[in-house]
């Protein structure tokens, strides 16, 4: 999409808005949030590669899966993730909540972004636990935990894009998405100054972390077992969705670190990879087309879907707004926050 003109863009994505009374209620506030008026190009915009990134959905779904199996390798963070993860019974749900975020981050206007971070830290402020057996406890808030989370996934994300979405894509434009990225994590509420920023120092951290974090725990097997075997029933959504689900994962376990494929059980399955990684590339062409974007609803969200297509419908084309504030202190030093009690 981004290849065209700004109006040749909007003209073919809008030839198929018609296909959205397919999807009923929810294909209306899709095209609501589309056309809605916004106020400015957000902290990324048009010319951004963040957006190059995040407008393919299979891109960003596959981020995602094997992003949720490396955050599952935090052992502190797996048993409380594990406490309270609602993927075996709502599992096309969770991930659309995921892509609402960083699609809201990315593609929404300035004030958008900022809202759907403090939404998402509400939600996650009441995502605590205690590990089992110690004592010690989880609080999905806590900027360590964040960090893992969205630093080990940045990787991931990039490598499926290139592997899936541009295969053109330079070293420069990683290092240009790196250097993006910390906007959405700040946004979500880890302080300036935290976040590695280049792909060398992206790459040291994931190293160490492998090295002195990562633990393969009950937790982490059994979203393993579920990804890689997902049930049938009920028919709608798992049924529906099971054969995506285990292509989307098989065809993600290329994008692991070696280190994560051999301490998970995945490190000599090559045939099955490969298969399921020659159907997604195809499927990847076609994801983007307008006629198949306006089909998919269902599966991303209204809203996913109503913020990407807002940004091409609506984007102003002034700029990036300077990202000057620090979203992330405030958050955590505001109600569900974890600096509260250190005074930082």
């Amino acid at each position: 999409m981004l290849s065209k003109t700004p109006d040749e863009r909007r003209a073919a994505d809008r030839k198929y808005d018609f296909l959205l009374k397919l999807h009923g209620k929810n294909g209306d506030k899709a095209l609501a949030m589309a056309e809605a008026p916004r106020i400015d190009d957000g902290y990324f915009g048009p010319d951004s590669i963040s957006w190059k990134v995040y407008e393919n959905v299979l891109v960003a779904g596959m981020g995602a899966m094997s992003g949720l199996v490396l955050a599952m390798l935090d052992p502190v963070g797996a048993y409380g993730v594990g406490q309270h993860s609602v993927y075996y019974y709502d599992t096309l749900g969770r991930a659309r909540r995921s892509l609402l975020f960083f699609a809201g981050a990315v593609f929404g206007d300035s004030a958008t972004a900022d809202k759907v971070g403090r939404d998402l830290f509400r939600k996650h402020s009441h995502v605590n636990g205690e590990i089992p057996g110690n004592g010690q406890e989880f609080r999905a808030n806590h900027v360590e935990a964040l960090k893992f989370t969205y630093v080990a996934g940045w990787q991931l994300l990039w490598r499926a894009y290139k592997t899936y979405g541009d295969p053109n894509a330079t070293a420069d434009d990683e290092r240009q998405f790196y250097a993006e990225q910390h906007k959405v994590a700040e946004l979500l509420g880890i302080p300036a100054g935290e976040l590695p920023l280049t792909p060398e120092a992206v790459d040291a951290w994931v190293r160490n972390a492998e090295q002195n974090i990562m633990a393969f725990t009950r937790p982490a097997q059994e979203i393993v077992d579920f990804l890689t075997s997902p049930p049938w029933t009920p028919v709608w959504p798992l049924g529906g969705i099971n054969l995506f689900v285990r292509l989307f994962f098989w065809s993600s376990v290329p994008l692991l670190s070696p280190y994560v494929r051999e301490i998970i059980g995945l490190a000599n399955i090559p045939m099955r990879t490969k298969l399921s990684a020659a159907v997604i590339k195809q499927v990847a062409k076609v994801a983007t087309h307008p006629l198949v974007d306006h089909l998919i609803v269902p599966f991303v969200g209204y809203e996913m879907w109503g913020y990407a297509h807002n940004a091409l419908r609506h984007t102003p084309e002034t700029g990036q707004v300077p990202f000057t504030h620090d979203p992330g202190l405030t958050l955590q030093r505001g109600k569900g926050g974890t600096l509260q009690e250190v005074g930082r």
